[in-house]
């Protein structure tokens, strides 16, 4: 269980495209059941829940497992309003006019244990991972959210992962007060990522050869890694109760797709499902 080339452009163009047609009837991107009632409260909050999902086992695998994602969020209740995505890692706001807004963002990526999988025999265990960097989201129009985050990553990898995120958000009345979103994604890594999660040495692929898993050696180099497009459902049940139902999809590109693990043992295909659950504490303190 974890936390978490041509056909790339095709696969962005149809998204934008599908992107822009939700767009056209959105009109905010506040829940404006909560948002004129949360406007002059400014008492701090603590959001505490969690993802349920099917996720790949592994990084590029064709097989899939449950997994769990704590949701952990602090923030002024004049801003539980705000648009919020499965995609968004959590991150602390330094800079916010309402329009644009940036901050500082860290992601925790989980083990992998080779062990785990059959098609990871021979290969060497991937330790947990940390990334902390920067984030900036804009809104363009009031239905419309670009986000970009830039990380760092140490521990399991050591170096840049990048994540770009165009979402159309419409709140619906007559669907019972939920909000609707959805948009492109992409992903650009350095080889200090793509190579460990991808790559394989010499010594792994004698290793993997002579334990059945014939995986030939391949140094994975930096680029753009993935494209895709997702989207969510999400509804304030009551004052203190959200849920959403969300799913991803993400197709491999370049050095990613091309290494023999997702070649041979996985797929370049990547798909995430599932819906989440949080309550809201209102702690009384500005």
């Amino acid at each position: 269980m974890r936390a978490i080339g041509w056909a790339g452009v095709v696969v962005v163009a149809g998204a934008m495209g599908l992107s822009a047609s939700l767009a056209q009837a959105a009109d905010v991107y506040t829940d404006p059941s909560y948002a004129k009632a949360e406007t002059a409260d400014r008492q701090w909050t603590l959001t505490l829940g969690g993802y349920v999902l099917a996720q790949p086992e592994w990084a590029g695998s064709d097989d899939y497992e449950f997994g769990f994602r704590p949701l952990i969020s602090i923030s002024r209740a004049d801003q539980l309003s705000r648009f919020t995505s499965f995609n968004d890692n959590p991150s602390i706001a330094l800079f916010d006019t309402g329009v644009f807004e940036a901050g500082v963002v860290g992601k925790l990526n989980w083990k992998r244990d080779a062990s785990s999988s059959n098609a990871l025999t021979g290969l060497k265990d991937i330790d947990y991972a940390f990334e902390v960097g920067g984030y900036a989201q804009w809104y363009p129009a009031d239905w419309l959210r670009l986000r970009g985050e830039l990380r760092y990553g140490f521990g399991g990898f050591d170096g840049l992962v990048g994540d770009i995120a165009l979402d159309a958000i419409y709140f619906s009345e007559p669907l019972g007060g939920i909000t609707l979103s959805a948009g492109p994604r992409m992903t650009l890594a350095s080889s200090g990522y793509i190579d460990t999660y991808y790559g394989i040495t010499a010594p792994e692929s004698a290793l993997a050869t002579a334990l059945g898993n014939p995986l030939a050696p391949y140094k994975a180099g930096g680029g753009i890694y993935s494209v895709g497009f997702g989207g969510q459902i999400t509804k304030r049940f009551t004052q203190n109760i959200t849920g959403s139902i969300f799913a991803e999809y993400e197709y491999l590109l370049d050095d990613a797709a091309d290494s023999p693990l997702v070649v041979q043992n996985g797929d370049r295909n990547q798909f995430q499902a599932g819906v989440s659950l949080s309550y809201t504490f209102f702690l009384g303190f500005d």
